[in-house]
């Protein structure tokens, strides 16, 4: 009898540890299954967001591109003005660059003018033309050129003379009636001579 006793007494024994280790085993994947659903609800609740702020950074992209589209198209047209107002100043500074050439050529031509002349006064005085260039600070070519300039000034200004001298009331023509064209002989000779820009200014 007392060895039945000592043989339940190890089955109890046995059962309660094997039942310990069941429990601490369903104990351990309860703790696991709540941990996953911990898990679970966490990235639930992270997936939220996430999916908010891919969908808010998209809207954002758009808009920015369509401000910057916006602002290129800005940027474009007022590039255009400024070209077509860019044109518009070029254009008037080429005109009013041409009238200064010309008006400045107009009176360099009256100071050529002057030059031939006061020229033509010093060869007069007997000073040759080697010397006239020494005294005025120019080549003798120009001293040629300006010579020839003066005289055929003169010679236009005594055919002019003599024509409006020898026109008489009953000689001078209708009004609208054609002009007498001028005898070769009485032609500008001028073309012989050298143009005022092509000679030189003295130096300073």
């Amino acid at each position: 009898m007392v060895e039945r006793q000592t043989s339940d007494s190890r089955r109890k024994r046995r059962s309660s540890a094997t039942l310990a280790r069941l429990e601490a085993a369903r104990r351990r994947r309860a703790d696991q299954l709540e941990r996953e659903r911990e898990n679970e609800r966490r990235v639930d609740a992270a997936l939220g967001p996430f999916a908010e702020a891919v969908t808010a950074i998209e809207a954002v992209e758009r808009r920015r591109e369509d401000r910057i589209a916006a602002l290129q198209a800005q940027l474009d047209r007022k590039l255009a003005e400024l070209d077509r107002q860019r044109a518009a100043r070029v254009a008037e500074f080429e005109r009013s660059a041409e009238q200064v050439r010309a008006d400045a050529e107009m009176e360099i031509g009256e100071w050529r003018a002057v030059m031939a002349t006061s020229v033509a006064e010093i060869r007069a005085a007997d000073v040759g033309a080697a010397e006239t260039a020494a005294l005025l600070g120019i080549s003798a070519k120009t001293v040629t050129a300006l010579s020839r300039s003066a005289a055929a000034s003169e010679a236009g200004k005594r055919r002019s003379d003599g024509a409006t001298a020898d026109a008489g009331p009953a000689d001078a023509s209708p009004v609208g009636s054609p002009a007498v064209e001028k005898p070769v002989d009485e032609q500008d000779v001028s073309s012989e001579t050298r143009p005022y820009s092509e000679v030189d200014v003295p130096a300073d």
